[in-house]
């Protein structure tokens, strides 16, 4: 089967628009699928964990430093356990 191509051309910042839509459009996938396999896991690194919870960093930091969520450290690596995770939602979710 023959393959044919078509060429379009089109303005500069036409391309560059169309260009940065599908950049966008790609990463948005990768990053979904990044966040989706992660859920998967058993232990998150302290970034996962604040995509997991949906939290930034500092608000993460904050419930580790105030309110005893629990973290494992290895080799100056922090590491949060999913089950953890869950129970610390338990105890601090509004009823």
């Amino acid at each position: 089967m023959e393959v044919q191509q078509i060429q379009v051309i089109l303005p500069d910042e036409m391309d560059q628009s169309l260009r940065k839509y599908f950049y966008q459009v790609a990463k948005e996938a990768v990053d979904q699928v990044r966040i989706e396999t992660s859920f998967n896991k058993e232990i998150f690194r302290l970034g996962e964990a604040c995509e997991y919870l949906s939290v930034s960093r500092s608000t993460l930091k904050k419930f580790i430093r105030e309110k005893g969520l629990k973290v494992s450290i290895i080799n100056d690596c922090q590491f949060i356990r999913k089950e953890e995770l869950a129970r610390f939602i338990k105890i601090y979710q509004r009823i």
